[in-house]
Order: C-alpha cells, then sequence, then structure tokens
C-alpha cells in the first residue's frame, strides 16, 4: 500500500513536471513569433460630405492615436472622400499608406488604407446585397506571407421588424459567400452592423452552428444579450460619441448602441499562424463610464483630453481596431489524449490536450462492440483519473468532447485492462 502511494504520488509528481515543460516549450514558441499588425475599422459619418474637410484634423488626431497597418472605413462618399481622407489624414505626415479606387456602390460606400511597407493588397472584390454593398479585400502580410480576408460591412439601420428582415437578408449573403471558403481560412468581417440584441436573426445567421461551418464567424468578446440600451453592455458600445446634436447630422443621444463590431473566423482565435493577441479587442475611448453621454464628458479614463475631443467631433461612431500577430511559429506535435498506464489495472490518469478558454469536458468509453460503458464530465482542464472498478479485463474505445469558449474539440483514443 505504501509502496503503491509513493508510485502514485511519483506519477503525479512526473505528470506536473511534463505539464510544465510543455506549457515552458510553447511560451517560447510563441515568445518566437513575428511582428504584430494593427487592424481597424471607423465609420466616419457621411465622408466628405457632412463637413469633412472641417472634420480632418480631428479625424488625424485619430487615427495618429491607434497607428493603424489597415483601416477599413464606412460611409465614404466619393473618389473625391477617398483622396481627401488619404491625403490629409492617412498622410499627412509621410506618404505611407495607399488606397483603392472608390467604388461607387447603393447608398455610402467603404474604403480601404493600408500601410504598404507592412501589408499587400492583392484583391478586390464587392458583395451585392439587398442593400449596401459589402467590400472584400484579399491581403497578405509583407513580413511572414500569410494572407486573409478582410470585409468592411455597413448593415441596415434602424429598428422595426423590417429593417431587422433586410439585415438578415445581408447577413445571410455574407454567410453564404463566407461558407465557400476552405475549412482553416483566415476571414474577418469588420462594420457598423447596426444590430441592436445578440438574438437577432442576422447576428444568429452569421455566427449560428450550422452543417456548413465554413464560414462561421465568431464575436471575440462573446457578448450576448441586449445591447441597446443597457448600462449591463456601456463598455462595448460603440454609438454615439455625442449627446448633443451636432451640425454635422451625425447621431445624438450619447453612447448606448452596439452598431460596429469585428467579427472573425475561428481560426483568428487560437495561438497558432494568424492570430488575434489577447485582450487587444479595443473600442477606443470607451472606458464604461459614459453611457447616455458624449465621449468627452468629464474625465475619460483610456484616452488623453485631447483624443476623446476628436473622437466627439470626428464621427458619431467610436473606432475598433484589434492587433493580428503573423508569426511564423514552429510546428507544434499533434494534440492527442494521453493514457497512462496503458494497459491499466486499477487506475489511469486521462491527460487532456492544452487548449485555451476551456470549460468543460464530456469523457465517454466504450468497449469494442460500441456499448457504453462510462460516461462522466469534468472541468478540470488537465484531465481526470478513471479508476477500474468493475470494469472487465479487456480492450476499450476512450472518447473525449471538449468545449471551449468558442467550439468543441473531440479526441479519441484506446485503452486495454489487464489484470
Amino acid at each position: 500500500m505504501i509502496r503503491h502511494t509513493i508510485r502514485q504520488f511519483d506519477r503525479t509528481i512526473i505528470s506536473l513536471v511534463c505539464r510544465i515543460i510543455t506549457a515552458l516549450v510553447i511560451s517560447n514558441l510563441y515568445s518566437l513569433n513575428g511582428e504584430t499588425f494593427r487592424i481597424a475599422t471607423y465609420n466616419v459619418l457621411n465622408f466628405p460630405d457632412a463637413m469633412g474637410i472641417q472634420r480632418t484634423n480631428y479625424l488625424r488626431t485619430v487615427i495618429e492615436y491607434i497607428k493603424p497597418d489597415v483601416l477599413v472605413v464606412q460611409e465614404m462618399q466619393s473618389q473625391d472622400g477617398v483622396d481627401l481622407f488619404l491625403d490629409s489624414v492617412m498622410n499627412y505626415q509621410a506618404d505611407t499608406y495607399r488606397s483603392t479606387t472608390f467604388h461607387d456602390g447603393p447608398g455610402t460606400d467603404n474604403a480601404i488604407f493600408y500601410n504598404q511597407n507592412a501589408v499587400q493588397l492583392l484583391h478586390e472584390q464587392y458583395l451585392s446585397t439587398v442593400n449596401r454593398d459589402i467590400a472584400q479585400y484579399r491581403l497578405r502580410f509583407s513580413e511572414s506571407q500569410h494572407e486573409f480576408h478582410l470585409f468592411s460591412a455597413h448593415f441596415k439601420s434602424s429598428q422595426g421588424s423590417d429593417n431587422e428582415l433586410i439585415r438578415l437578408q445581408e447577413a445571410t449573403a455574407l454567410r453564404e459567400h463566407l461558407s465557400y471558403f476552405a475549412q482553416g481560412s483566415y476571414f474577418m468581417v469588420t462594420g457598423d452592423f447596426n444590430i441592436y440584441y445578440s438574438d437577432e436573426s442576422a447576428f444568429q445567421y452569421l455566427t449560428g452552428d450550422f452543417s456548413n461551418n465554413n464560414g462561421r464567424l465568431y464575436d471575440p468578446l462573446n457578448a450576448s444579450g441586449v445591447w441597446h440600451e443597457n448600462s449591463g453592455f456601456t463598455e462595448i458600445h460603440t454609438q454615439s460619441t455625442r449627446f448633443e446634436q451636432l451640425a454635422d447630422g451625425g447621431a445624438g443621444g450619447g453612447l448606448d448602441d452596439r452598431f460596429d463590431m469585428i467579427l472573425c473566423s475561428f481560426d483568428f482565435l487560437d495561438s497558432a499562424g494568424l492570430f488575434m493577441t489577447d485582450h487587444s479587442y479595443n473600442i477606443l475611448g470607451n472606458d464604461g463610464n459614459h453611457f447616455d453621454l458624449s465621449i468627452n464628458d468629464g474625465y475619460n479614463s483610456v484616452v488623453p483630453v485631447d483624443v476623446a475631443d476628436a473622437l466627439y467631433y470626428a464621427s458619431d461612431h467610436l473606432p475598433l481596431f484589434v492587433d493580428i500577430n503573423d508569426g511564423n511559429l514552429p510546428a507544434i506535435p499533434e494534440r492527442t489524449l494521453k493514457i497512462w498506464p496503458n494497459p491499466m489495472r486499477n487506475i489511469a490518469c486521462v491527460e487532456f490536450p492544452w487548449v485555451d478558454d476551456f470549460e468543460d469536458a464530456r469523457i465517454t468509453i466504450t468497449n469494442i462492440v460500441g456499448q457504453r460503458i462510462y460516461e462522466n464530465t469534468t472541468s478540470d482542464p488537465s484531465g481526470f483519473v478513471l479508476r477500474r472498478g468493475s470494469l472487465p479485463v479487456g480492450v476499450y474505445f476512450v472518447y473525449v468532447q471538449v468545449r471551449t469558449r468558442y467550439s468543441t474539440i473531440d479526441y479519441r483514443s484506446k485503452m486495454a485492462v489487464i489484470e
């Protein structure tokens, strides 16, 4: 009994040491990553017709604070607007950014500005919907040569069933388009979605779990609920930056809606290849203390005074950005279940591969004819201990389904029981 306890203690220590070493190795691998690039989205309020020239100084202050490598904007109105924004905002200090030729679709349109030293624009196209066109840009990071697709959307505005139906039609066109992407593709959809709550059909269609999930989008903030006029979501509201109605025609009322979002494919949320760095999702200027207030009302705890004032005057929307790591990480060995000892006599440890955002795992064991003989759930991300009990000698199949914040991952292995 004492020797058994010592052996069990030794195995526990060995397992712990192995997990620590593995974590350190992976941490070191990630420390070897490449550069980080900033992707931003901004509704620039009917630019340039809505007093655009008068707002360029404020827009410049905002953009210089963000320092994006790629910026997509909504509510761009003309080629003159693109040229003015490129010359007077993006390239005010240096000739760094490039843009595309203005695409004149229904209503206001999108535009892209990118740092030519960091990013290459490979292709652009526009997806027609019942409302406005959705812009699609294929980009490549110059350093790593990683490619991804960036979308800029501006869905139908306002509440009411008719407007929700139009947004659903726009979402359907987008999701069906995304479904043709290969599994494992990198794509990000940004913009002004004008969605009021997460149960709205458009949002559910974009993020829902379907038979074809190649085009499924994920919300990095995982924020479900009624966003409109809800103080419980103060920290993620993006519109309106002003309580008052200004001469540029932008909406007033203060911050009370989450219209602007960054959604992405699942592969942007892991930790290999291209990935969104932790806690980089940023709604510039939202400090969580300006519900139904102007963004520069009193003290703003996350941006300087001049930036808060610029956000107030530049647009009735706040800009959003995320940081994307494009490091060429060394290959990490395939993650599999570890069962030891195997074969087992009385007790075995089933060790899970480490995954981010672990929530729980369901364990199922079947015999060789497929009969389920054991089932359990654990909230321990490292694994569980299996005791033989009355389990007969034989060969068994172990199935583990790990549920994370964003998905489920299935593992399977084989185990033998001996006397």
